[in-house]
């Protein structure tokens, strides 16, 4: 049943990133619940990615594009609390490929090098961080909240660079 539940949770967050989003949220979000399925398609996982969403909604209120940076880091910590289960490379391995999934729509976007170069570097520094601390806190639901929410926190800082 818990499948069941991850799948219409994931579907709906898909049409929800597609239709207010568009293609770019939806590719970053597609790319974060494939490798959610392979880290156990929990519903704790399908409610830290779902409130990713507010950093879509935001965007969407404020006019402020800049705020897709934020929902992909997000995701990437959701993928690398989610895949840490299996080991430290597998975490930081699935938070990596959203965060390359993000860097991609950026290139197609035509973002200019040094933007890209610091929105890599901001990613690259943030995956670190939280690697580092899901290998050394418990893995509760409570502590990989806490490294979710500080990653999307520390990206949305990072558009100030």
């Amino acid at each position: 049943m818990r499948r069941i539940w991850f799948i219409v949770g994931e579907v709906s967050f898909l049409a929800a990133a597609q239709i207010v989003g568009g293609p770019p949220w939806t590719l970053v979000g597609g790319v974060a619940f494939v490798l959610l399925a392979f880290a156990g398609s929990s519903v704790e996982s399908l409610l830290l990615a779902a409130s990713s969403l507010a950093w879509l909604a935001a965007s969407i209120a404020t006019g402020d594009r800049e705020l897709f940076f934020p929902y992909a880091m997000q995701l990437a910590a959701v993928a690398l609390c989610g895949l840490a289960k299996r080991g430290p490379a597998w975490g930081l391995a699935g938070g990596g490929m959203v965060a390359a999934a993000f860097l991609a729509v950026r290139v197609a976007q035509q973002a200019a090098p040094r933007v890209l170069a610091v929105e890599g570097a901001v990613a690259a520094a943030i995956l670190a961080g939280a690697a580092v601390a899901c290998a050394r806190w418990p893995r509760r639901g409570a502590f990989d909240a806490a490294i979710i929410a500080a990653s999307a926190l520390l990206a949305y800082a990072g558009l100030a660079l």
